[in-house]
């Protein structure tokens, strides 16, 4: 069994004794925003957070807790800050240090629930995340998360169960539908499937920012399907959203393969194994268009980089949030 840092483990108890004091407690639950000073919440902050500049927010935030050390509102910005910089360790230790002065709100958890996802803990991240829906079950992107926690477990009808409560509370959610569109092929129900990727695509159109997912996704499908036509379209408009996407290179890969144009399922393949270098299913898939072009020694060279990797057989693209 993997060992955990100690800041985890210590990170479990104190917000799960905070949790249970909260919930035995006769005053509202108020989590981050409890004892707020708004004096200590600078323009600059505010600002830095809302423009997701993550490493100056950190700077920041740091800055006002050397003055404010005992600020819980600071401490779970922090925490908040640190995860979307990639450090669980340090945002699980930061909730734990908030969790000690003020119980934490259904959306903290929601982070910590995710710092476990960057950590592959999803036996906590689930447990808490389960909290949060419980503590605050009008939060759409509580839901959210729990339905991509559940998919990652393969608890496909929980995760059609809790996109749909998203889909509730946060109408027209194409990454919420998309997702749902993903729960139903692990129940393998392409049809319905099929359906909610068609209509995350709807939702998008006239977007400033579209998402390539569902496009990515429901292209997919069709090649799976053999309706090549549809999803070359499809991948192609994917391919424009998101040109260094190699699940995207992938599937154009897959699908030019399937046609026989050797020559551009080369040059799909290629760029996707240039930015997914350590993919074998990729070196795999690669390895197969140079066979069938007659390029042995290539041929050779990737098959020999799929087993190195531990890989023989093709990733599946485009099963992603």
């Amino acid at each position: 069994m993997r060992r955990l840092n100690p800041y985890i483990r210590i990170a479990r108890l104190t917000i799960a004794l905070s949790v249970l004091a909260s919930a035995t407690a006769t005053f509202p639950l108020q989590g981050a925003t409890a004892g707020r000073d708004d004096a200590l919440q600078t323009g600059r902050l505010t600002e830095a957070i809302a423009a997701s500049r993550w490493s100056d927010a950190e700077a920041l935030a740091r800055a006002e807790l050397a003055s404010h050390p005992g600020s819980a509102q600071l401490l779970y910005e922090l925490g908040m800050i640190l995860f979307h910089e990639d450090k669980p360790a340090e945002s699980l230790k930061t909730y734990t240090l908030a969790a000690k002065l003020v119980p934490p709100s259904a959306e903290s958890l929601r982070f910590v629930a995710l710092d476990y996802v960057l950590l592959n803990d999803y036996a906590d991240a689930d447990r808490w995340i389960t909290v949060a829906v419980k503590l605050d079950p009008t939060d759409g992107e509580a839901w959210y998360s729990l339905g991509r926690i559940k998919y990652t477990e393969n608890q496909f009808n929980e995760a059609v169960n809790a996109f749909q409560k998203a889909l509730q509370l946060s109408p027209r959610s194409v990454k919420a539908e998309n997702n749902l569109g993903l729960a139903y092929e692990g129940l393998n129900r392409p049809d319905d499937a099929i359906h909610a990727y068609r209509q995350a695509i709807a939702w998008q159109q006239g977007a400033e920012h579209r998402s390539e997912q569902p496009l990515l996704n429901l292209g997919s499908l069709l090649t799976d399907r053999n309706a090549l036509d549809d999803a070359l379209i499809l991948l192609k408009q994917a391919e424009v959203i998101a040109p260094h996407d190699g699940k995207i290179h992938a599937a154009l890969g897959k699908l030019y393969m399937r046609r026989q144009e050797l020559p551009l399922a080369q040059i799909e393949l290629e760029q996707a194994v240039a930015l997914s270098p350590n993919n074998p299913g990729l070196h795999f898939q690669l390895g197969q268009v140079y066979r069938k072009e007659g390029l042995a020694d290539r041929s050779k060279e990737q098959m020999k980089l799929a087993a190195e990797l531990d890989g023989t057989h093709s990733s599946e693209p485009g099963k992603t949030d």
